[in-house]
């Protein structure tokens, strides 16, 4: 006769097999979304505005060359500035007034100016600023390049960022809990903080290879603007690989902590058992 506990042990096993898979899945899905999660904080810190505004000023002043553009107008902008009135930038492609106390810093002063902000104009407006001027740059491959990766760094850009960021985030968090929904004892905590460790530890090896391809495209490329664009994407890449080191780290010590601390507990109730039972 099949009795009920008969039926229990015989289903035992195949329910073992299914919870050990559950939990490899949910290992798996749970280091997937955190590594999602920290590149959107990656791509939310590189969108803000103090940062973007840094990477797209150094990609305006490489393609619009600011630095030749105020060597070519310098004896010109000295002249206005005489007159006080705030200066026209003649001949650059975005309309910009320039304040003649700005001179006293000399060149190098002006152009960093004049670059910081286009590019605050850039994130506020997007390409449009660039792309609406006398010098049409979408139809030049310069323009292009541009448009497609700094000019991606705005206000928007950082909006989109955030609202993935919180997405990926909640269901990093849910995961987790649920991860840790099938383990018992301190491994409620280890095992999602291995996997969150996985996660963050698959993504910076990935990029920090990205980082050194890009660096390998500066050093072969021939165009100086090209140049420019691949090593900023390598600073770029160089946050995300710092992030990503700091979640993969502090997941590897939560998960080695969990473990240390469940073999001390296994050690003490040893000892507690052979205590109660007269052993040594």
């Amino acid at each position: 006769m099949i009795t009920r506990s008969t039926l229990r042990r015989s289903g035992a096993p195949g329910d073992s097999a299914w919870r050990r898979w559950a939990l490899f899945i949910s290992i798996l899905l749970t280091a997937a979304v955190s590594a999602m999660a920290v590149l959107f904080v990656t791509a939310a810190q590189l969108t803000s505005r103090a940062t973007a505004q840094h990477y797209v000023a150094r990609a305006v002043d490489s393609l619009l060359e600011v630095d030749q553009f105020v060597a070519n107008v310098w004896p010109a902008l000295q002249s206005a500035a005489d007159e006080g009135d705030p200066i026209p930038l003649v001949g650059y492609p975005v309309p910009l007034q320039l304040d003649p106390s700005g001179l006293a810093g000399g060149p190098d002063a002006v152009a960093d100016a004049i670059a910081a902000t286009t590019a605050s104009l850039i994130y506020d407006d997007g390409f449009e600023v660039l792309a609406e001027s006398r010098q049409v740059f979408r139809l030049v491959s310069r323009g292009g390049a541009f448009d497609g990766t700094i000019g991606r760094l705005t206000s928007g850009g950082h909006e989109v960022a955030t609202v993935a960021l919180i997405v990926s985030g909640s269901f990093a968090i849910l995961l987790a809990m649920a991860t840790a929904a099938q383990v018992r004892g301190l491994n409620r905590v280890g095992t999602p903080g291995f996997a969150i460790g996985l996660g963050a530890a698959l993504l910076w090896l990935v990029a920090t290879l990205v980082r050194a391809s890009f660096e390998g495209r500066a050093e072969t490329t021939a165009d100086p603007f090209a140049a420019d664009l691949w090593l900023i994407a390598a600073d770029a890449a160089s946050l995300l690989v710092r992030n990503a080191a700091i979640v993969a780290l502090a997941g590897g010590v939560v998960a080695a902590s969990s473990v240390a601390g469940g073999g001390l507990l296994r050690v003490v109730e040893t000892r507690g058992r052979r205590q109660a039972g007269g052993q040594p």
